[in-house]
């Protein structure tokens, strides 16, 4: 009996006992699958170890089942769901459950959540015009297509007629997404009338029922494994004047033309009038592309005009958009809220929020400051690329060598397929992502000198990896030298044993070009013993396409905006059994950004959960999000475009504001010097009354907000919230000013040291003559620009949360607060109870003895003067009632280059397709 057949026999005889009750009891499956008669016989200690770690997965993976923002709807799906008839939905849920595909728990949790979601649409049998919106966010890698393939199904046999998805804008995630599609809802490969469909196994899980049809149905397909839509192969298609009997489905990518003939096409079939056929429209990746972000302001771009007609195509229309990064969706026509709502695409009557199975590697695991796998996994490119691989280059550049990280990064995932095929899943897809460059021809340079590399070392194992004297092989001591810093410590097997299948674990292994100019990935062709590629591309490996048993990744990108950072991260996902052998490699400051980033959208959606206790609706979540901190540079980069000044309105509410970025000049640093020694002058006269006891801080508690917004006038910071405006104004000088007369009156001020330390504290206060300057080691020159420093590469000034933010409050009452708070929602990060917890703002003024990363500065001069601190600020807001006020910004040159370049980078990509 082979692995599989007994994990099916274990499945089967486990479902009778557990008959739906979980969790099942700690124990019960080690136990079952040691003592089942059946199998024992024939189990070896590694063979039940595999077993009991796949049923593990299965039976123990849990899944929440999210939030939602909503506006007031009739509730029919709970009416009419016990008379559907849910034979697409039925046969999918069966095949994942006897396939073993998903873990049981979180089929389950499908289920609900997209009963959920549709009863947000339109009902099929309301005969009246209506029109539904919606959004369902996810995260980056964690089953959105799982998801939008239950709710096809339920929406087929709700009465759906026409389902269009589509699937991002290369070919590569359209074929993709038709294959999934084909699996799970067709139940054949649409392949065209040409070539013989392939029935996929989701077809046959009633066959043998008692009381099930064998009858098999199939929906039509508009669009196959082989083209997208055409006008000339869907003649064929019958629908009287587009009443479909059965549903059809339509997989295409966000092309002009592509869906400018699918629009044509559907209005044709009703002469005079829109379909009557109700239609689904799911927009995935609906971020990218789809939104209204026209040069020109009176415009829409292609692909949002497009969207629309086929929205219009019918009377009766659900658009449902998902993606992992809704900034765009929700600045939709940011100006006003009115212009916001008249946008067809908002999600205007639902924003659901997904939560992944808790088996989910997300950005928190990889790259929060306690995340799970960061110290593990996650690697810090050195600059040996700086010369070979530069971030910023052009299409005709000539790529000479790899830099010696890339290769050394190809010798991890050799060793990783060693020590899957030594575990005994070597026939498991398995790949390893690099993405180096948007443009083609650099691709397609560096896809050649892998595939060298990759020859020698095939050739190197095939005389050398048996030899006693293996040693005198420079690639294998390479290869050595790579297993003792990655592998040795983390792995049960022996580099004997890894050179061992050498030879077996990398003949496998291809190197592939994925991008419109290379091939495409079929996994559905697969041979048995599994694809094992080192996929080489840009943009289509950076955003939907799925790399299966992703376990190594080499990124070098210099991007500005937060969604495209996010979507990047292809290596968020599910990695059973292999967390640990994962790599990430990236640069600092990528990994810097994915941590601020990734921590600001848990934030929104941390603010999604609190609105929805509140019963608040999707408009004012898109306020919410609109004014935070990570919108300000996408509205703004937006308003780029038109020759006016900016319109923003920032909200802090419980928000932590670090100014971790600085001007690299000596002069202004002195100016915050002399500044910070005045402003404890004013203290130490005016408020020595108001001085805290604090054995790591100098604290004052309740001082004017007028005193705190002078000093705050004195800094000359280039961060956005500060840096926008002018000495008098900024962002969070507005912010301060508007709630000034309330809950921001008075104000707690702390000023951390350090007890041992090699800085002296400058500041004429009392006790400071026995303390220290806290210490930054890594502070970086910011690769994109010379004239600002970065003071640590994971963006961030404080102590790790709630030290810093815990100055000048009574302490048991804010811990009482905080234990209320973390009461109310246990996922709450400590940085952010804290914060909520507060009654009074804080600012902290951080003097740092700045040690600076010289060999990463190369010639880049850093120009701060010996013998004076480094100073910076963070502020932290507790919660508001005050709504923000927008106002106009005038922007410095810099700004506007700043801004502009953010909203360019993603533009070159998307347009490299819009053609």
């Amino acid at each position: 009996m082979d692995f599989d057949a007994a994990l099916s026999f274990l499945r089967m005889e486990i479902d009778k006992i557990v008959r739906g009750r979980f969790p099942v009891p700690q124990g019960f499956l080690e136990k079952h699958v040691k003592e089942n008669s059946g199998i024992s016989k024939i189990l070896e200690d590694e063979f039940a170890g595999r077993l009991i770690r796949h049923l593990e997965t299965f039976y123990g993976t849990n899944q929440g089942e999210g939030h939602v923002l909503k506006t007031d709807f009739e509730e029919w799906y709970p009416k009419r769901k016990g008379e559907i008839n849910f034979y697409f939905w039925r046969r999918l849920q069966k095949y994942w459950l006897d396939h073993s595909v998903l873990p049981v728990q979180v089929v389950g949790s499908v289920d609900n959540v997209t009963d959920e979601i549709v009863g947000y649409l339109g009902n099929p049998q309301e005969t009246k015009s209506w029109r539904r919106r919606g959004l369902v966010m996810g995260h980056v890698q964690s089953g959105k297509t799982t998801n939008y393939s239950a709710l096809i199904a339920k929406a087929a046999d709700a009465g759906y007629r026409v389902i269009i998805v589509l699937a991002g804008l290369t070919n590569s995630l359209r074929y993709q997404t038709q294959v999934r599609l084909d699996q799970t809802f067709v139940g054949k490969s649409s392949l065209g009338d040409s070539v013989a469909s392939v029935i996929y196994p989701v077809s046959y899980v009633f066959k043998g029922i008692e009381g099930e049809s064998s009858d098999i149905r199939h929906p039509y397909c508009g669009t196959t494994q082989a083209s997208d839509f055409n006008v000339g192969k869907a003649t064929g298609i019958v629908a009287a004047e587009g009443n479909f009997a059965d549903p059809i489905l339509f997989v295409t990518k966000k092309h002009d033309k592509v869906l400018e003939q699918l629009a044509e096409w559907l209005k044709g079939l009703r002469e005079g009038g829109q379909l009557e056929g109700p239609m689904l429209l799911i927009d995935d990746e609906a971020d990218n592309a789809s939104i209204n972000t026209a040069k020109d302001p009176n415009a829409t771009t292609r692909i949002n005009s497009r969207i629309r007609e086929l929205l219009d195509c019918s009377r009766r229309s659900s658009y449902v958009g998902y993606t992992a990064t809704p900034f765009a969706n929700i600045f939709i026509d940011p100006d006003t809220n009115d212009e916001m709502l008249k946008n067809d695409l908002f999600p205007e009557h639902f924003i659901k929020s997904l939560e992944p199975p808790d088996n989910y590697i997300g950005a928190d695991k990889l790259f929060s400051e306690k995340g799970e796998f960061y110290d593990t996994c996650v690697r810090s490119i050195p600059d040996d690329y700086q010369d070979l691989l530069p971030i910023k280059h052009k299409s005709g550049d000539l790529v000479k060598e790899l830099p010696p990280s890339l290769k050394n990064a190809v010798f991890e995932y050799a060793l990783f397929r060693c020590l899957r095929t030594l575990a005994g899943e070597g026939d498991r897809h398995s790949s390893m992502l690099v993405n180096v460059s948007r443009f083609n021809a650099i691709q397609k340079q560096v896809h050649d000198e892998i595939y060298r590399l990759l020859q020698e070392l095939k050739a190197t194992v095939e005389v050398w990896a048996m030899s006693p004297t293996w040693e005198r092989s420079e690639v294998l001591s390479q290869l050595y030298a790579v297993w003792l810093k990655e592998y040795e410590m983390c792995s049960e097997f022996s580099w004997g044993e890894v050179r061992e299948v050498l030879q077996r674990a990398i003949s496998s292994i291809e190197v592939r070009l994925v991008n419109m100019r290379g091939g495409g990935l079929d996994y559905s062709k697969a041979p048995e013993s599994g694809l094992h590629l080192i996929a080489v591309g840009g943009l289509a490996l950076s955003r939907g396409l799925t790399l299966e048993g992703l376990a190594v990744s080499y990124v070098l990108r210099n991007v500005g905006a937060a969604d495209t950072l996010l979507q990047m991260g292809r290596w968020f996902g599910y990695r059973p059994e292999y967390e640990k052998l994962c790599r990430v490699h990236a640069t600092k400051d990528m990994l810097g950004d994915f941590r601020e980033v990734s921590d600001s959208v848990e934030e929104l959606r941390d603010d999604l959960v609190r609105m929805e206790r509140m019963g608040l609706t999707p408009d004012q979540f898109g306020l919410k999000v609109r004014q935070s901190p990570t919108g300000i540079a996408i509205t703004a980069a937006n308003k780029m475009r038109a020759a006016k000044p900016l319109l923003i309105a920032l909200d802090l509410s419980g928000r932590h504001l670090q100014a971790y970025e600085l001007f690299n000049n000596g002069e202004i640093n002195r100016k915050h010097v002399d500044a910070v020694s005045s402003f404890v002058g004013t203290l130490n006269s005016d408020f020595s009354d108001k001085r805290v006891d604090d054995k790591s801080a100098f604290v004052w508690s309740g001082i004017s907000v007028s005193v705190v917004k002078e000093l705050l006038r004195k800094f000359k910071l280039p961060q956005l919230e500060f840096a926008l405006g002018n000495e008098e104004r900024s962002l969070a000088l507005d912010y301060i000013s508007d709630r000034a007369a309330g809950e921001l009156a008075t104000w707690d001020i702390a000023i951390p040291f350090r007890r041992k330390g090699s800085f002296k504290f400058p500041l004429a206060i009392e006790g400071a003559d026995s303390v220290f300057c806290r210490e930054r080691h890594s502070g970086i020159p910011k690769s994109d620009d010379p004239d600002v420093v970065k003071i640590t590469e994971k963006n961030v000034v404080a102590d790790a949360a709630p030290n810093d933010l815990m100055y000048g409050e009574r302490g048991d009452l804010l811990e009482k607060r905080i234990k209320e708070v973390e009461a109310e929602d246990p996922k709450i990060s400590a940085e952010k109870s804290c914060l909520l917890s507060r009654e009074r703002p804080l600012l902290v003024i951080h003097l740092v003895d700045f040690k600076f990363d010289l060999e990463r500065a190369g010639d880049k001069e850093l120009k701060f003067q010996d013998g004076l601190p480094i100073v910076t600020l963070s502020l932290a807001f507790p919660s508001t009632q005050v709504p923000p006020k927008p106002r106009e910004y005038a922007i410095s040159v810099r700004m506007a280059q700043l801004l502009k370049q953010q909203l360019e980078e993603t533009q070159t990509d998307e347009e490299l397709f819009d053609e």
